[in-house]
C-alpha cells in the first residue's frame, strides 16, 4: 500500500480485522473443505474516509465487502428487503422533541451488519493482508455486500431493542418507542445510526441498557450531524442545515467561484 496515509488504512484493516474476529463472523477451513458443486464468494476491502459536519476528516475507515452480485437466489439468500426509517419521521421527532422538551443524543453502531445471524451457507475467499491466504471462510454472520445483510441487522437490532420493550410504530418499522408509566423514549434508526428521544434520566438508563447487550455502541452525544444534516439545537429550537452538501454540490459542478445574482420574483406567484 503506497498511498500518503498507508499507515492509516492499515490500522483500520486491523481494526476491521478484529471486530470480525471478535463477532465470530466465520469460520477457517482449508481449501479442500470446500463441499462438492459449491463455490466460494469473492470479497475485497473497500476504504472510505468519515468527514464531521465541518467538512474535516472524522477517521479512516476500511470495509470488508462480499461480492454479493455472485450470490444465488434460493441458494444463498432469500428474502432481502429492510427497511429504513423516512426523512420525514426524523423531522417529525426532532420537532416533537422540541415541543416536549426533550434531548436529542446520537449513537453509532460499530460494525452494525457482523451482527446479522446467517441461515444460510455461504463460502467466501478471504481478503489480502489477513494472512489467510490459502484457505477457505464459512460465514456464521452476515458482511457487509450480502444481499441479506441488511435485513440480517434489522432483524438483529429489533430484536434487541424489542427485549429492551421498544415497539415500532405502524407507520414506520424503523421508529421504536418505549411507554412506562408516562416516561417516553423514542428511537429512529437509519442502517447503524440511532436518533434517541428523552430526559436525561431516560437517556442515560437505554444507553445502560444498549453496554449490556452485543452491539458496540459508540455515543456521540448530542445530535448534531446525521444523514447528511447538520443539527443545531439552542434553547430557541433546532436548525437542520446542509451546508457542507451544498458546498460539495458546488464544488462538484465547478460553482465555486460564481458571482451571486439578484433575480427578481413575480410578487403575485403562489407557491404551492
Amino acid at each position: 500500500m503506497s498511498h500518503l496515509d498507508s499507515d492509516k488504512w492499515q490500522h483500520a484493516i486491523i481494526e476491521e480485522h478484529q471486530s470480525i474476529i471478535d463477532a465470530g463472523v466465520w469460520e477457517i477451513y482449508d481449501r479442500k473443505d470446500l463441499p462438492v458443486g459449491r463455490k466460494a464468494i469473492n470479497s475485497r476491502w473497500v476504504f472510505t474516509v468519515k468527514l464531521n459536519a465541518d467538512g474535516s476528516i472524522e477517521r479512516y475507515k476500511a470495509r470488508l465487502v462480499v461480492k454479493g452480485y455472485a450470490q444465488i437466489a434460493g441458494i444463498d439468500y432469500e428474502e432481502t428487503f429492510a427497511p429504513v426509517t423516512w426523512y420525514d419521521s426524523l423531522r417529525l421527532i426532532i420537532a416533537l422533541a422540541v415541543n416536549l422538551n426533550l434531548l436529542l443524543e446520537h449513537i453509532d453502531i460499530k460494525t452494525a451488519f457482523l451482527n446479522g445471524d446467517l441461515e444460510e451457507e455461504i463460502w467466501m475467499t478471504p481478503p489480502p493482508g489477513i494472512g489467510l491466504d490459502g484457505k477457505i471462510l464459512l460465514l456464521k454472520k452476515s458482511l457487509y455486500g450480502l444481499k441479506q445483510a441488511p435485513l440480517k441487522w434489522y432483524e438483529k437490532l429489533s430484536s434487541v431493542l424489542a427485549t429492551l420493550g421498544f415497539n415500532p410504530l405502524h407507520f414506520d418499522p424503523c421508529v421504536y418507542i418505549y411507554f412506562n408509566n408516562g416516561r417516553k423514549t423514542i428511537i429512529v434508526v437509519y442502517v447503524d445510526d440511532l436518533t434517541i428521544v428523552g430526559t436525561r434520566q431516560d437517556l442515560d438508563a437505554l444507553i445502560t441498557a444498549l453496554n449490556l447487550t452485543q452491539l458496540k455502541l459508540t455515543i456521540k452525544g448530542t445530535l448534531s450531524w446525521l444523514l447528511g444534516f447538520e443539527v443545531q439545537q439552542s434553547k430557541a429550537g433546532i436548525k437542520l442545515k446542509q451546508q457542507l452538501y451544498i458546498d460539495q454540490l458546488l464544488e462538484r459542478f465547478h460553482f465555486t467561484n460564481l458571482n451571486p445574482v439578484k433575480t427578481l420574483m413575480d410578487p403575485h406567484a403562489k407557491l404551492m
